[in-house]
Parts: structure tokens; sequence; C-alpha cells
């Protein structure tokens, strides 16, 4: 991985409009983005995953970065839809407190785009307060995986109301 490449990547998707302010870090890209579909200010890493493969194509890249910024609201309530049946699933016939329905609790938080698939990491703060929700979908955006990982990994969460005041917060750590 050259840091040459996350630069032209960086420089690709910020010229694409598709990510606010678009930075390079660890061998990925990250920026802030709107997913109407959601209704929902998100965060959306980029990464081209050059360990594994060391061609950059910057423009499949994008593609599916736009192709998921782009995903109609029915789409969306399919992948949510999946999402929570998937959980409940899981969760059975075991009691809950909060009786909220999961698919109006689950709110997208990032979205990390691969090569060769899509990561969402939700929150669902009534639900799941300690943990995250996460999915894998693949190319067709077919939910493949469902996770629920505890929130307590050592990293620390920044939740910002809106894209602006992410711009703000990294403009400000930008100077510091």
């Amino acid at each position: 991985m050259t840091v040459q490449q996350i630069d032209q990547l960086r420089d690709e998707l910020a010229r694409s409009g598709l990510l606010s302010a678009p930075y390079a870090t660890d061998g990925i890209v990250i920026g802030a983005a709107r997913l109407p579909a959601a209704g929902a200010d998100i965060m959306v890493n980029v990464d081209p995953d050059l360990e594994e493969q060391p061609e950059l194509d910057a423009g499949a890249l994008i593609a599916a970065v736009e192709r998921v910024l782009t995903l109609t609201t029915a789409q969306w309530r399919q992948i949510v839809d999946v999402i929570a049946e998937d959980i409940e699933e899981a969760v059975g016939d075991e009691q809950v407190i909060e009786t909220t329905d999961l698919r109006d609790d689950l709110a997208v938080r990032s979205v990390v785009v691969l090569p060769d698939a899509v990561l969402l990491s939700f929150a669902a703060p009534k639900q799941f307060p300690d943990s995250w929700i996460r999915a894998q979908l693949d190319d067709d955006f077919e939910v493949v995986e469902v996770i629920v990982d505890e929130k307590d990994d050592g990293i620390e969460t920044v939740e910002f109301a809106s894209a602006d005041d992410l711009l703000d917060h990294l403009s400000e750590t930008d100077e510091s």
C-alpha cells in the first residue's frame, strides 16, 4: 500500500463530491456523507484493502460509494428488515425490556466500502444500548452477516448531530 495510492483515492473522492472533506489515514479514506434513504448523516470509510489487492481501482470504489449513497428508501427498508429479522430470530422468545420495534431503533452511523463488500454499523440505543449492530452486504446489497458487538472495544465513539458538526470537529482537530 502506498500513501500515494490512498492520496489519489482521497483526491478522486473529493472531486466526486460524494464525501464531505475526505481525508486519508491508516490506509483508508474517511469522509462524511448524507444517506438519504436512511435520513442520516454518516461517516463513510473507503478501504481499498491494498494489502489483499495491491492494484487500486479507485473508479470501482467510488462507484460503490455512490451506489450505497443512492440506495432507494425501499432498498434501505429491505436491508433494515433483514437485519432486524436476523436479530429477532437470534433473540427468540427471550424476555426483552424494551418493546420498541428494532426497525425503529436501528440508526445507521457508518458505512465501510471495501472492494468486495459493504459494512454497515448501527446504534440501537433502546434495545442494544451497549452494542453496535454490524451488517455485511454483498455487491447486490443482500445481507450476508449480522453481528452484535459490545461497544466496550476500547475505541472512543464520538457522535455528531450533523455533518457540519463533524466537519467543525475535524477542523479543530487539524488545527491542534
